[in-house]
């Protein structure tokens, strides 16, 4: 009796695995489990005061308030990482080329949270990367610390999100450089 139940049990998680991956019903259990926020477009609901971040710059950046980024009527590409973050580290020779050909048009601003500059200062050194790299020197608002790493934002020129990314993603595809191009042209 008790041998029958447990096989009984185990055809039923059997089966549920077999639905949830290969039918319908896994597409849906999916969709209400993923992040769809780095959709184009998706609502992001950031306030002036989430942006009121101070910055100390390094990598040649100086000491600066994300606000004033946001103000600058310019497009800018905001991300958080941390040279702990193994995702992280794998997208950062991506965004190297996207600053590479990009940086003189759109502000990159990547900045590092729970890192320290002794770590990844020679992080970037070893690298080559030349992006400007910033730290929190204030509290960051719950609506914007990133809940995963890394993240990422595009902003238009008027200060508005039109992308954001929770994962790790190639940042010098043709996507992202004819998005970029098209904020830069309006």
């Amino acid at each position: 009796m008790k041998k029958n139940k447990q096989i009984i049990f185990a055809t039923i998680v059997i089966i549920g695995l077999v639905a949830i991956m290969f039918t319908p019903i896994g597409t849906f259990f999916k969709s209400k489990m993923e992040d769809n926020s780095h959709i184009a477009g998706a609502d992001v609901e950031l306030t002036e005061s989430d942006y009121d971040i101070d910055l100390i710059g390094y990598n040649g950046a100086t000491n600066t308030n994300l606000i004033d980024f946001k103000k600058s009527g310019e497009v800018i590409f905001l991300n958080f990482w941390g040279s702990w973050c193994p995702p992280c580290v794998a997208e950062m020779p991506t965004i190297q080329k996207l600053y590479e050909a990009k940086g003189q048009k759109v502000k990159f601003v990547l900045i590092t949270i729970q890192d320290k500059p002794t770590v990844f200062n020679p992080f970037l050194q070893k690298n080559n990367y030349t992006m400007p790299v910033y730290e929190p020197n204030s509290p960051i608002s719950n609506n914007m610390l990133p809940k995963v790493f890394p993240t990422t934002y595009i902003l238009n020129k008027k200060g508005d999100v039109v992308l954001k990314e929770t994962k790790t993603r190639d940042w010098n595809d043709k996507e992202i450089n004819d998005l970029l191009d098209k904020l830069l042209a309006e």
